[in-house]
């Protein structure tokens, strides 16, 4: 009696894709470029948020927390920077 064991799951099918690799390749890379869309509009909307907030505050309230008028964008511009580079680390 040759019975034939079948394995469910990894590593036995887990890895093998229905799709040639070249499909899955550019399904991959779809993926990534509409990830990177999602991102660059939650973190552009963010960003207009908050200078939206700043540019509602008057000119002795931008004052006490260190930042004119005129420097708004690239306060906030800075902070993003700064956070990004605090997470590369």
């Amino acid at each position: 009696m040759n019975a034939q064991k079948y394995e469910i799951g990894a590593p036995y099918g887990a890895t093998e894709s229905k799709l040639p690799a070249t499909l899955t390749g550019v399904a991959s890379s779809i993926a990534g470029y509409v990830t990177q869309i999602v991102v660059d509009v939650v973190r552009y909307r963010s960003f207009r948020a908050a200078e939206k907030e700043l540019h509602a505050l008057d000119d002795r309230m931008l004052k006490d927390i260190g930042i004119d008028r005129s420097e708004i964008k690239s306060a906030l511009s800075d902070a993003a920077n700064q956070r990004r580079q605090v997470w590369r680390i």
